[in-house]
């Protein structure tokens, strides 16, 4: 028995220190972080069942929502969610197995954290208390997300809150002013993510068209859609269709009375260099 006492002591340790492991609070570092897949509770479920790899936390799907929907965590206090239509921001913390997110405003979302991996995270929440066009409501929904590491030389960041007011979906119809105002924050969101794209180095990771509207972006400029072609869910950002109209018309005055530069670069640049332009013609339309 004196020979298995230290035997004993070593196992007790060891299994004191596996509770203590599995009991330990889950964290994972701060920084910005961009969705790369989604599920209902009812598709990962089965996604799971038939092929466990397909809900892996570093699992990508492809989707427009995905490439502007991102959670950043600053500060080590202050965070900014958005995931498409719903934007959140505010104060952040760990809570056991949960990442706590409190917006002023909208309320708190408790995000259950499933899975980690390196760089990645995958998180569980119930969004049903807040409004969007196209999230689902019904159930509890799975989202991937990646640490995107790509350094922020220009500010605002696509991921400030400032230039991500437009995913508030308006409750009521908006005066002329109002309408503008949306448009253009959703213009310099808009050139936020075509800047983050540049400085990426890495442009397979993104797509032009996570920033659906009535611009088409081409290696050698932008151009307006005719209103016939324009984005279903571009026109949702507005209360309704005769809101949309507004805002497009603002572009189309933008557009008609900018400046006409001629610039020696074309791609990711050229269209952040329009996108300014217009910008700036914008503002002085009022």
């Amino acid at each position: 028995m004196i020979v298995l006492r230290p035997l004993l002591i070593l196992i007790l340790t060891l299994f004191l220190s596996s509770c203590v492991f599995l009991g330990r609070d889950k964290e994972f570092p701060d920084g910005n972080y961009q969705v790369i897949c989604g599920y209902t509770n009812e598709v990962y479920l089965k996604a799971k069942a038939d092929n466990p790899p397909n809900v892996e936390p570093d699992a990508r799907c492809d989707h427009p929502l995905y490439y502007r929907s991102f959670l950043s965590l600053q500060d080590k206090e202050h965070f900014v969610l958005a995931i498409d239509d719903i934007l959140l921001y505010g104060k952040y913390a760990f809570n056991g197995s949960k990442l706590e997110l409190i917006d002023a405003t909208k309320g708190k979302l408790s995000l259950d954290i499933i899975r980690m991996k390196k760089d990645f995270v995958q998180l569980k929440g119930d969004f049903s208390a807040f409004n969007s066009a196209h999230l689902p409501n019904t159930e509890r929904l799975y989202i991937n997300f990646e640490l995107d590491k790509t350094p922020i030389r220009e500010q605002p960041s696509k991921f400030d809150s400032g230039i991500n007011l437009w995913r508030n979906i308006p409750t009521r119809a908006e005066n002329d002013q109002e309408i503008k105002s949306r448009a253009l924050n959703f213009l310099d969101y808009s050139i936020a993510y075509f800047q983050h794209i540049s400085n990426s180095g890495v442009h397979n990771d993104y797509k032009i068209d996570g920033v659906e509207s009535p611009i088409t972006y081409a290696q050698n400029g932008i151009v307006l859609k005719e209103w016939k072609d324009v984005p279903v869910s571009w026109k949702e950002l507005f209360y309704n269709e005769e809101n949309a109209m507004v805002a497009y018309k603002y572009l189309l005055a933008g557009f008609k009375y900018g400046q006409k530069e001629k610039y020696s670069v074309t791609g990711l640049l050229l269209i952040t260099f329009y996108l300014k332009n217009l910008r700036n013609s914008l503002s002085t339309l009022g």
